[in-house]
């Protein structure tokens, strides 16, 4: 069935990908003016680090580069800048972050060290867009100019160099930044960093991968799983579509055969700006002509060693997975599956013949042999010719099914399509709005959805909000719009009722799907369920009901979640959390209880509670405290000009109502712009009876004068609770845009008072 050939292709250029104490230290490499600084900036914060920078330790040492070059010479110069990095190397291999200077690569000696300090700790290259850059180096008085060639002929050359160095490459796509304050001393202004946000997410993606710490792959249990390859030469022209070609997808798969060059940069920037836009992992698949893709076959037009560079540089990438297919050379399975990192192998077998037979010995041979090959997924696709092909497929996959080793089988072809709904694990799906569909017979995750309600696998489930009074909740209108937007049979409706006791009856029924809980019900609902998960537990309160198999019901907590999100979304790099950061509550009801728990989950420790009755507050503070000795909770008795909080508090959330309820005017607790740090910070209002409350309008204020305050409308929690609501009831993420058009509109309408 299947000829490996043999192969002498040579190791490629890129080294080894490996899996890095988290305690090594970072070094980035790069040309001027990519960001290494100021990528070095924001991670040697977070991870409370020291910053290296090559550049800046030899004008301590010796006098401004672009003073010394023109009087010492070029060559001076890259001894001395040799000899600083190779002292930071070897004295610290831990614990830093290393920024080099841009021409760290030209001397051989250095290319040697990188390559060796590799072997330990991350290289990182740093890409930015090739003409930004260059604008910059031409306006830059830092260096002086190039002698021998231009800024973009030294681009070119280097290229090479940063890759034979790097263990890991990471594109920093330009942000628009705002200038620094005249007679700003920072690096980089608070300001500046709230603009990098989008930087930082992915930078800190990349290193979390590196660590293993998160390595954003796809619970393959128990629920179904999906991808969608993207058939575009350029995904820059799916950026508009993206958020509604992934509704209801787990993975993209990038094909790389189909895309405009296979040149390494321009891979590199697709896979940016594919993450710029979405967090989903990441299939890298180089498909070729004779298993149905575009790139040419290993030993016709591409050598084993050009194919293995493309799939090389894919992990220094950091791509979640990877496809592997299985007619590829051994030496090629043998450098990736020994260089693989966290990266995920799925070995793929593409018969467009129809001539496999699914239940012969020779495919069950062809199976073991791909899971021989390291095989953490495998892919099995043939031609369905009759509609009784599904059903030998399942039969295979039934024989199969208790390995370890997940199997993705699929029938390609109009008679097929109902083997890509049965499959489980990565169906591959298709959408309407992609150019071209990756094979034929591929349908959308709705489409999909709809099949599997039909056939019985898809049971159609009730969903409830319990609650009194809850006529005018707006939970009927975030979770059907979900359900509807991504093709499920279920509904959502009121349960308004006085007593649990209907309620149990209602969870008791076999339709019963799950329920948002809210008052009064958030803590008299918990002896009724069987299971409550550790975070709901430590608040106290459930607001989220899942059954979690027959006669076992589960209870989790949403809003904890919800606050945890939009601080972590909204924090810049600039006011990352460390052991000084301080945190202010206002309220010390049942939602400060999860607002407390969100704040200790990102590891602030030091967190302050202001409310009217300071008893509420101090057994508030003492329960607390319990939970981890290290944190530190105090109660104010009023809110002070100026506080008696050292550094000010960074992020503040206010857990009271927005206005009274005798007169509807909003209510002031005595807080005043002078509370809010000049350094920036988030202010989370979880009232959302009013849109702009005392508290925002105080943020608001700070961030017209330039300083950078995010502004959290309780409006926006209440989605984040209802978008995790959805996760955890469907295993999807929620149409966010959908949904929040919809409950925006009632909104606004006034037709509902939201609770």
């Amino acid at each position: 069935m299947l000829s490996l050939g043999p192969s002498r292709a040579s190791s490629p250029s890129i080294p080894p990908v490996q899996n890095y104490s988290r305690k090594a230290s970072i070094v980035l490499i790069g040309m001027r003016g990519v960001g290494k600084t100021t990528l070095g900036t924001i991670a040697a914060k977070a991870l409370a680090w020291e910053l290296l920078d090559t550049d800046t330790i030899f004008e301590k040492q010796n006098m401004p580069i672009a003073q010394y070059i023109p009087t010492y010479g070029w060559d001076a110069f890259r001894k001395t800048e040799s000899n600083i990095l190779a002292e930071i190397l070897r004295l610290h291999p831990v614990g830093k972050v290393i920024a080099c200077g841009g021409g760290v690569v030209e001397l051989e000696a250095n290319r040697a060290m990188l390559q060796k300090f590799r072997q330990t700790g991350p290289v990182i290259h740093v890409l930015r867009e090739k003409e930004a850059v260059l604008s910059y180096l031409r306006q830059s008085t830092h260096f002086p100019p190039y002698i021998h060639e231009s800024s973009r002929e030294a681009w070119d050359r280097r290229e090479k160099y940063f890759r034979q160095c790097c263990s890991f490459e990471f594109v920093s796509l330009t942000v628009p930044i705002p200038p620094a304050p005249e007679g700003s001393k920072e690096m980089v202004t608070p300001d500046q960093t709230f603009a990098l946000k989008p930087v930082e997410e992915e930078f800190f993606r990349l290193l979390r991968f590196i660590h293993g710490v998160d390595c954003n792959k796809v619970p393959l249990t128990p629920r179904r799983s999906y991808f969608l390859a993207l058939t575009y030469e350029d995904i820059r022209d799916a950026i508009n579509d993206l958020e509604e070609i992934s509704l209801g997808i787990d993975l993209w798969e990038v094909r790389a055969d189909l895309l405009l060059s296979q040149d390494p940069t321009f891979i590199a920037y697709q896979i940016a700006t594919l993450r710029r836009h979405s967090p989903l992992p990441i299939l890298f698949t180089l498909r070729t002509l004779k298993q149905g893709g575009k790139y040419p076959d290993v030993g016709t037009k591409d050598t084993p060693q050009n194919h293995l560079n493309i799939l090389f540089h894919a992990l220094t990438l950091g791509v979640e997975y990877i496809d592997l297919e299985m007619v590829l050379p051994d030496s090629i399975f043998s450098h990736i599956m020994g260089h693989k990192g966290n990266t995920s192998v799925l070995v793929s077998y593409q018969d467009w013949k129809g001539s496999l037979v699914w239940t012969s010995p020779q495919t069950r041979q062809l199976y073991d042999k791909m899971v021989s090959r390291g095989a953490d997924i495998v892919k099995i696709a043939s031609t369905a010719k009759v509609f009784e092909d599904n059903m030998s497929l399942r039969k295979f996959a039934a024989t199969v099914e208790r390995n370890p080793i997940p199997l993705l089988a699929v029938n390609m072809g109009p008679e097929g399509k109902i083997s890509r709904v049965l499959n489980t694990v990565f169906s591959p799906m298709s959408h309407p709005k992609l150019p071209r569909a990756a094979a034929p017979g591929q349908i959308s995750f709705k489409e999909a959805q709809s099949l599997l309600y039909l056939i019985g696998l898809l049971p159609q489930k009730k969903y409830y909000v319990f609650g009194y009074p809850i006529a005018h909740s707006m939970s009927p209108t975030i979770h059907n719009t979900a359900f509807s937007t991504l093709g499920l049979p279920h509904t959502y409706e009121l349960k308004e009722t006085a007593s649990t006791k209907e309620l149990d009856e209602t969870m008791k029924s076999s339709s019963f799907g799950g329920a948002s809980v809210t008052i009064p019900f958030k803590v008299e609902i918990m002896p009724y369920l069987q299971h409550i998960s550790r975070h709901a537990r430590i608040i106290g309160a459930v607001n989220t009901i899942t059954p979690l198999a027959p006669g076992v019901l589960g209870g989790d907590n949403t809003d904890w979640r919800a606050i945890k999100i939009c601080l972590l979304r909204s924090l810049t790099p600039a006011n990352v959390v460390t052991s000084s950061t301080t945190a202010l509550i206002l309220g010390a009801g049942g939602t400060s209880r999860a607002a407390l728990y969100a704040l200790h989950q990102i590891g602030v420790i030091n967190i302050f509670i202001y409310n009217r009755t300071r008893l509420r507050a101090e057994l508030l503070a003492e329960e607390f405290c319990k939970l981890d000795p290290l944190m530190k909770i105090k109660v104010l008795d009023r809110l002070d000009v100026p506080l008696p909080i050292h550094p000010l508090p960074t992020m503040i959330v206010s857990t009271i109502p927005a206005t009274s309820i005798r007169d509807a005017e909003l209510i002031d607790v005595g807080l005043r712009e002078d509370h809010l740090s000049d350094l920036g910070g988030v202010a989370i209002e979880l009232a959302y009876e009013r849109r702009i409350t005392k508290l925002l309008a105080l943020a608001q204020e700070k961030r017209d004068k330039g300083i950078a305050w995010a502004v959290v409308e309780g409006i926006e929690l209440l989605l984040e609770q209802g978008y995790e609501q959805v996760k955890i009831w469907t295993g999807r993420r929620a149409p966010r845009t959908k949904v929040k058009q919809m409950v925006m509109e009632e909104y606004e309408k006034g037709k509902r008072t939201m609770s």
